[in-house]
């Protein structure tokens, strides 16, 4: 069984509690044939036993003032054969171990680090951590408990796991992720690229209209010939004039006769003329009016089809306009009293009252209060709103008032003013792009945060035949 840990680390070990050491071994200088050792539990009058001694544990790496065992690593091994199949037996062993040796320690590392840092975990954050993976497993707790013991792993195990993972995740958290930031420029940028390379991979059909303009024409010919095809773009626009029409009737361009249809042009032969406008049309839209050393142009998109071609999915957003009235309780008014001034100005309301008027008056919404209560384009279902007053919002139609109803901050009325989809496409992409690159940019961090962690930490590798790997 995968346990996917909702910190997103996953792996895959089952590092245990640091154990109890003598104090000689608790030092950084181990001596190298160190290891855990039996010891007699005989009184002191006892007769005198022979020297002898039996090796319980091998010590395989001093990470900082902590070690790790053979067992441990034996057992993190295992589980990674377990769950690798026979992917794991094509890898020589001893690479093998070196691997899941390094994961330990760096594993090992970044929890001292935590611990020096003085961050924590309680016991309700390993509650609720454990509840996401049984939720990610698809599993009700009794089942998932059972699922630990068949995996050869007690729940105490399984907690120490999730403290430790809970504590790396913190860390990072504030050694990391603090330290990356995406700008809107970041964003622009990315956004250039793939549309450059994504234009590229396309094909466009396109129709064009030209009105030259010789190299010798003064400002009013040129400034003509520009409110000319500004005027017969209006009327396409405007729905006055088919493009095809006025291309046929108007353009000095080669493919007048056609409509000025051009037939579909490869995205990466685009003629520097058109590259950095038709790309940005959507199938039917007609540019602006551009110049070129020729004169002013006008074209518009027939379709595009090739990879990625138009398939960015619409997200349209629900918004309403609302203004809202909120009394909260206080020293002097009541919770009871507060609620019955709610319903006098719900009945106020009801003869006609200017909700605005009465915002002003009552609301103690000291940031709308001023405003009428005025609460502006509210999205219901993107916004952190208490779940009554969604409910609430949901419900209203336009110029309709809501009853007076409890939230978390006292009592509140309603009026919903407007209601409206708005297409929100290209937030939602500049979104998507803001994830990716903090993503990738938390990834580069973190590979060079975990470098500097290893560098400068005392680690003493003791396994035999030890083969340093990306891990370590």
């Amino acid at each position: 069984m995968r346990y996917l840990l909702a910190t997103g680390l996953a792996l895959a070990i089952t590092p245990l509690a640091f154990l109890s050491l003598p104090a000689s071994a608790q030092s950084l200088g181990f001596p190298d044939d160190y290891s855990l050792m039996s010891r007699s539990s005989d009184s002191a009058d006892a007769a005198p036993a022979q020297p002898s001694a039996q090796t319980l544990d091998e010590i395989v790496a001093v990470v900082g003032d902590g070690v790790i065992l053979e067992s441990e690593l034996n057992e993190a091994v295992a589980r990674i054969r377990a769950r690798a199949g026979g992917r794991a037996d094509q890898m020589p062993p001893n690479i093998l171990r070196s691997q899941v040796l390094d994961q330990l320690i760096m594993q090992r590392l970044q929890v001292q680090r935590a611990r020096e840092r003085g961050i924590e975990v309680s016991d309700q954050e390993i509650d609720a951590g454990i509840g996401r993976i049984a939720q990610q497993n698809n599993m009700d707790m009794q089942q998932f408990m059972r699922a630990v013991a068949a995996d050869s792993m007690t729940m105490e195990q399984l907690r120490e796991q999730v403290r430790e993972e809970l504590l790396v995740s913190k860390l990072r958290r504030q050694e990391v992720m603090s330290k990356v930031s995406v700008s809107d420029e970041d964003v622009d940028r990315y956004l250039e690229n793939q549309s450059l390379r994504n234009a590229q991979d396309r094909e466009y059909r396109v129709r064009h209209i030209l009105l030259p303009v010789s190299e010798g024409a003064d400002s009013a010919t040129i400034e003509a010939t520009r409110d000319q095809l500004e005027a017969l773009r209006e009327q396409i626009v405007d729905g006055d004039a088919d493009f095809a029409d006025v291309a046929a009737s108007h353009s000095k361009g080669e493919n007048a006769l056609d409509g000025g249809d051009m037939g579909w042009m490869q995205g990466n032969y685009l003629s520097r003329t058109f590259r950095d406008v038709v790309p940005s049309l959507s199938p039917g839209e007609t540019s602006e009016v551009f110049r070129d050393s020729q004169g002013f142009h006008l074209v518009q998109l027939e379709d595009v089809r090739g990879r990625d071609a138009q398939n960015q999915p619409k997200v349209m957003v629900q918004e309403v306009q609302t203004r809202h009235i909120l009394l909260k309780p206080n020293e002097i008014r009541d919770a009871e009293r507060t609620r019955e001034l709610g319903r006098q100005i719900r009945e106020r309301l009801e003869a006609g009252d200017d909700f605005a008027a009465l915002a002003r008056e009552y609301s103690d919404d000291t940031a709308t209060a001023n405003q009428g209560g005025d609460l502006g384009w509210v999205q219901p279902e993107q916004q952190r709103l208490d779940p009554i007053t969604r409910r609430q919002l949901e419900a209203l139609s336009p110029g309709e008032v809501s009853p007076v109803f409890q939230t978390g901050e006292g009592y509140e009325i309603l009026k919903v003013t407007d209601r409206r989809q708005r297409d929100q496409t290209q937030e939602a992409a500049r979104d998507r792009v803001r994830r990716t690159l903090g993503e990738q940019k938390s990834v580069e961090e973190g590979e060079l945060w975990l470098r500097k962690l290893r560098d400068e930490a005392y680690v003493d590798v003791r396994m035999p035949g030890y083969q340093a790997t990306g891990g370590g």
